[in-house]
């Protein structure tokens, strides 16, 4: 398998997450292809999504995933827990979280812009194809993205998902299976980890308010460019 047919297995699902008026179907059935021949149980999971009741309604998505969602798909409103006071806001694991992904998405080049948070699924999940793009990762932020992060913010998910009966659902079981075929195609190249958390100083689990960006920039690390 190329590095070609997982980003495809990556946009098929986040196109999936688009508003399914606004989805590009010429687009769908390329993806589509690659992934059936080169990842044919993701692509079964593609299908029973798009089989399933409200897959194609946008009735179903707006009152799902947009309009003061039920199941918002930002990871860290599931993985974290919002701050009680406004203050806690710029010290919670959630900031700290999304300063890091904005770091990660610098390093490769992935401009976001203004138009999402970095916590988005399908933010993500095109950072990721994306950046399969761009050469190999060789500090191991990808893995550590995967592993840290999408794939841990994928049960809670799975959860709301669960307890409003939405079809989306059915989409997070080709996120984790293309995740991992990823993971493998990494071999052994480890995940990143900050100095402190070299030093034993920083559980994996807590994150600073700003130390992810900066501990990025005191590594030196170079940016790579599409």
């Amino acid at each position: 398998m190329d590095t070609r047919d997982l980003a495809a297995s990556y946009r098929l699902i986040e196109e999936m997450f688009i508003n399914p008026s606004l989805r590009d179907g010429d687009a769908v059935v390329s993806w589509k292809q690659l992934v059936e021949a080169s990842m044919p149980e993701v692509a079964e999971q593609v299908d029973r999504f798009l089989e399933a009741d409200g897959s194609l309604s946008s009735h179903e998505y707006v009152s799902t995933l947009e309009l003061s969602p039920p199941c918002p798909l930002y990871l860290g409103a599931h993985m974290f827990e919002e701050p009680s006071t406004c203050s806690g806001i710029s010290t919670s694991p959630r900031n700290a979280f999304m300063l890091e992904l904005s770091g990660m998405y610098e390093h490769f080049g992935f401009d976001l812009g203004s138009k999402e948070m970095p916590d988005f699924l399908p933010v993500m999940l095109d950072f990721l194809a994306l950046s399969l793009e761009v050469g190999d990762d060789t500090l191991g932020l990808r893995r550590r993205l995967i592993e840290k992060y999408l794939l841990p913010g994928l049960p809670p998910l799975a959860k709301g998902f669960e307890k409003f009966g939405s079809v989306y659902g059915l989409l997070l079981p080709a996120i984790e299976l293309t995740a991992t075929e990823d993971l493998q195609q990494m071999g052994d190249v480890p995940m990143w980890k900050s100095p402190d958390e070299q030093k034993g100083n920083v559980s994996l689990n807590v994150l600073s308010e700003s130390e992810p960006v900066e501990m990025m920039n005191d590594m030196n690390m170079p940016e790579v460019r599409p």
